[in-house]
């Protein structure tokens, strides 16, 4: 096989929206002003971003016994949750709670528009969320210290032309 890339070197960016639903095109940023860490700096891991699809049985009833049903697609999406696995230390928890009361100074309904770009990828992968406050992750002796950070998903507009860092 060819192409086979890691997600070691994967971004992870936001960016507030200026009218609220609309992604931003620009602006995009690798961690929070007050921030001391870059997003991907303390992340080990993301899930959520899967969508099941909902599908609907169409086999007509005049189907033989050992014919195949037939389906059709209906809603698709994931629970809502993006979880980001992550480190947790204080210069990370100082960083995504700078991220967290940035979203929380927002108004007019206006969120954080959010990409994930692979290494090498000309596209990102963009969905509009609100990060929740980070918790106390279960603790396990032997252990390092690591939990999730959460953002509830509200849009989702998938690959897109990457907007990068540099480029913002």
């Amino acid at each position: 096989m060819a192409g086979e890339i890691g997600a070691l070197g994967v971004k992870i960016l936001y960016a507030p929206e200026t009218t609220a639903g609309t992604r931003p095109t620009s602006g995009y940023k690798a961690r929070a002003t007050s921030g001391t860490l870059d997003i991907a700096d303390y992340v080990t891991g993301a899930s959520g971003f899967s969508a099941d699809i909902d599908k609907g049985e169409v086999t007509p009833i005049s189907t033989p016994q050992y014919g195949r049903r037939s389906y059709i697609p209906l809603l698709y999406g994931n629970d809502g949750s993006i979880k980001l696995s992550c480190n947790i230390n204080p210069t990370s928890r100082d960083c995504w709670d700078a991220i967290v009361a940035e979203h929380s100074a927002l108004t007019a309904g206006k969120s954080f528009w959010w990409e994930v770009i692979l290494p090498g990828d000309t596209k990102g992968y963009f969905f509009r969320g609100e990060p929740c406050p980070m918790f106390c992750p279960d603790l396990t002796a032997g252990e390092v210290v690591q939990g999730d950070v959460e953002i509830i998903e509200s849009d989702n507009d998938g690959w897109q032309t990457k907007v990068d860092v540099a480029s913002a």
